[in-house]
């Protein structure tokens, strides 16, 4: 697959570089909740979320049309248009508690029209949207907002959340991207089959490649990546360190593995890093995979 990212919005910003910068540093905008989540059956506590601080206070659906009709105003589709082919737009929306869309295709197309003069392209709104099957000529807008209390006191239920003083869990946050897959995208992204420690050996994986990690975080799955990481070192090799961009910026719920391309693309995009061929991508959810992402033959 090969992509262009055209624009995101998350906890740091809206530009690739101070995401780069925000990542590589650790740098920490995450802050406890006012509300307290159960735990497990002795322990209530706040949990860890990383919010854009423009829209606290705001309900979910608000979060979403703000963030959605941001993304919109950064992206000129009619200009695009002229220069590049675009066979479809894929709206990667969340649903509500009920399954429905928290932003409906009626509204998806009022916002349309007011940033198209012309036709409004057709377009399909879905909570998922797998790597390895996009179309070319795919415009991918993909957005969520994952920190109400709602949100994660259901997650919880599944899932192991970060509280305040807790063991490793998720950060959740909210942010957005959009996305162009084409041929002549500057980035391509190469997907691995099979077990972790299969898609490290396809890739031709090594201790000193850089690895950018956008899943879920959780004590086991810290065990898994070392156990499966065994055969890359030798006695004198460090640990490898993990640029943990949901430590960051926080889970993007449905957006998140486009959250993922955004944060590879300011990795190879950035001056500083101007020999770096390639990152490693990885996810963990709902398995684990691992992406290989260069800078195409085109760019």
């Amino acid at each position: 697959m090969k992509f262009d990212v055209l624009c995101h919005i998350n906890a740091t910003g809206c530009t690739p570089s101070s995401l780069y910068t925000a990542v590589a540093n650790q740098m920490l905008f995450s802050k406890p909740s006012k509300a307290l989540i159960r735990c497990d059956i002795s322990l209530d506590a706040p949990y860890i979320m990383v919010e854009i601080e423009e829209l606290a206070q705001l309900d979910r659906q608000t979060k979403c049309l703000l963030l959605l009709s941001q993304l919109l105003e950064n992206l000129d589709i009619a200009t695009l248009r002229k220069t590049s082919r675009i066979s479809q737009i894929v709206f990667v929306l969340p649903q509500d508690e009920l399954n429905n869309p928290v932003i409906s295709d009626d509204t998806l197309s009022e916002l349309l029209a007011e940033v198209i003069s012309q036709q409004v392209p057709d377009f399909e709104q879905t909570t998922t949207l797998d790597l390895k099957s996009i179309a070319p000529d795919t415009l991918i807008i993909a957005l969520d907002s994952c920190v109400s209390y709602q949100y994660v006191s259901h997650q919880a239920k599944n899932n192991v959340v970060q509280v305040l003083n807790g063991p490793p869990g998720i950060i959740n946050g909210e942010g957005g991207c959009v996305l162009l897959t084409h041929l002549q995208g500057t980035l391509s992204a190469h997907l691995y089959n099979g077990e972790l420690n299969e898609q490290l050996n396809q890739a031709e994986a090594c201790v000193n490649d850089t690895y950018l990690f956008a899943g879920k975080e959780s004590l086991a799955w810290q065990k898994k990546w070392f156990a499966n990481t065994q055969a890359l070192y030798s006695p004198e090799d460090e640990l490898i360190e993990l640029a943990n961009l949901n430590n960051t910026i926080g889970h993007q719920g449905v957006a998140n593995d486009f959250a993922g391309l955004v944060l590879a693309n300011s990795y190879l995009n950035n001056p500083l890093n101007e020999g770096l061929q390639h990152v490693f991508l990885l996810f963990n959810s709902p398995n684990e995979q691992l992406i290989k992402i260069s800078r195409s033959e085109n760019s």
